[in-house]
């Protein structure tokens, strides 16, 4: 066996490789617009498109440690968006996710009944062109290689045009509406002040560094609850999976702070690079998965899929302008956080800080984020049964 042979057959060191390139890869930028940590996905489709292949396992557990870090960290922003905005933040993840879940499946029973395109791949757009990752492990879970397969190369041929219209839409649609940025910077400041009284609770409460026991804790509750079966009437029923279970099992014990002597509340930093690190093994494994068939899709359904994309993304995101921005009147600071938050896309907030100009959309983003993603996992198994 040559030494080549002995370098490919060590598995942590070729998803090491796919990520240490992907980092470079996302790093490069061409008018404002960078692949960050995504650049490992696409690696990865190069990589495993000359056959290179890794365990489920390593899917399974980088995509359970990225869901309970993205839990655990937004927990402290709960209880502040209950007693700020009520409801709104939640029922807005929740509409986008419905919306875009609605119009993949029109496209897929379109386009996908008709023969002109895969119906497998057009779920993977569903994902994909809301850019999230925590979906696509969603619809990923309990099907075969071959139909996981063709799911994710659907989502890594939507994932970048799903950012391309979020970034778009972030520097052209204020330009568009004559919206008065400074103007909505100190709207976003007065409502801050009128509930500076509903002080969330977390802060008060202790923290720590890090915590192995909270941390599992909240992917042993979660592994539970997803286990659980849901029924959904002639749907059959449907379980959570890790990514469903863990994320509200790690936002509840993360909001709690401590169960017995176990701490649940950690530093934003480090759950940040735990979610960094996580997130870029799970694109990398996800990608090498995927690489098989990817350059034969692209070839055979690329343009179909791209303009289903669109479809998509363009639908979702029009869905939540009319309901935070035309129906809740929402300053524009927290609208445009919110939208990114809803399409689950960390590009778009980055593109959200540089065409407003402040890092405040992070907020919107925060707090939209977890449920939009919640109501993603959810359609991601319903998609997964009535799409055929």
């Amino acid at each position: 066996m040559s030494f080549i042979e002995v370098l490919i057959e060590n598995n942590l060191l070729v998803i090491s490789f796919t990520v240490f390139v992907g980092i470079l890869l996302g790093r490069l930028e061409y008018k404002g617009f960078r692949f960050g940590l995504s650049g490992a996905l696409f690696v990865g489709l190069v990589i495993g498109h000359f056959g290179v292949t890794v365990p489920r396992t390593y899917f399974i557990i980088s995509l359970a440690l990225f869901v309970a870090s993205v839990g655990l960290m937004a927990a402290r922003d709960i209880g502040g968006v209950i007693k700020a905005h009520g409801l709104k933040f939640i029922i807005a993840g929740f509409l986008m996710a419905t919306v875009a879940a609605g119009l993949t499946y029109i496209g897929a029973q379109g386009l996908g009944g008709l023969g002109v395109v895969d119906p497998r791949f057009i779920e993977g757009v569903f994902t994909g062109a809301l850019t999230s990752s925590p979906g696509l492990g969603a619809q990923l879970e309990g099907v075969g290689e071959g139909v996981g397969s063709r799911i994710t190369i659907g989502y890594s041929v939507a994932y970048p045009f799903g950012v391309i219209a979020v970034i778009i839409f972030q520097e052209l649609w204020p330009k568009i509406r004559g919206i008065d940025i400074e103007d909505e910077k100190q709207k976003f400041k007065e409502s801050i002040d009128d509930l500076s009284s509903s002080e969330n609770s977390f802060i008060s409460k202790e923290s720590v560094t890090f915590s192995v026991g909270g941390f599992s804790l909240a992917v042993l509750l979660g592994g539970i609850l997803g286990a659980i079966p849901i029924p959904l009437g002639p749907l059959g029923y449907v379980r959570l999976g890790i990514t469903g279970g863990i994320l509200p099992a790690a936002l509840a014990v993360g909001y709690i702070g401590k169960i017995g002597p176990i701490n649940t509340r950690m530093s934003h930093e480090v759950l940040s690079s735990i979610r960094s690190l996580t997130l870029a093994l799970f694109l990398a494994v996800v990608g090498i998965d995927g690489g098989a068939g990817f350059v034969e899709a692209v070839l055979k359904s690329g343009v179909v899929l791209v303009l289903i994309t669109l479809f998509v993304a363009i639908g979702t995101i029009a869905a939540g302008v009319l309901l935070l921005r035309g129906i809740w009147k929402l300053d524009w600071i927290v609208t445009s956080g919110a939208i990114t938050g809803g399409m689950t896309s960390t590009p778009g907030l980055g593109a959200a800080i540089k065409a407003t100009g402040t890092e405040d959309v992070g907020a919107g983003y925060g707090s939209t984020y977890p449920f939009a993603l919640l109501g993603m996992v959810i359609f991601a198994r319903i998609l997964s049964i009535v799409i055929i």
